[in-house]
């Protein structure tokens, strides 16, 4: 078991993923603060998905992902859509860092259909 899951966390890492695309549902977008290293403060969107614990906290790149699939940057817009969470790295300053990214294709169901509120695309694993 990676121990980093045994802290008691808020938001969805890289790790919670365990190497794996995982798709979910939104079920709301709203405004946060994070405080990161150094108790600097940033405002962030926050999705929640349904059945699901934890939440994620949008950077830019994965917002212009979800706008670009859904309509836009209305956040209304994303309410009740599929997106598919995969791990990755990037680089943070001097340092390569684990994050979350959402890939940039709309999620199949299991039927092959683009996915609604009432036809859920598969689980591809499970997370928080």
């Amino acid at each position: 078991m990676d121990i980093r899951k045994l802290f008691d966390k808020e938001y969805l890492y890289a790790y919670d993923l365990e190497g794996k695309d995982v798709t979910v549902t939104i079920e709301s977008v709203k405004g946060g603060t994070l405080v990161g290293t150094g108790g600097k403060s940033n405002k962030k969107p926050v999705l929640r998905f349904k059945g699901k614990e934890k939440a994620l906290a949008l950077n830019i790149t994965n917002a212009r992902v979800i706008a670009g699939l859904y309509g836009g940057f209305d956040s209304q817009l994303w309410i009740g859509k599929a997106i598919t969470l995969y791990p990755t790295t990037t680089t943070f300053g001097a340092q390569t860092v684990e994050c979350i990214r959402i890939r940039n294709v709309k999620p199949k169901a299991r039927n092959g259909a683009e996915p609604t509120e009432t036809t859920a695309p598969p689980a591809e694993s499970e997370v928080a």
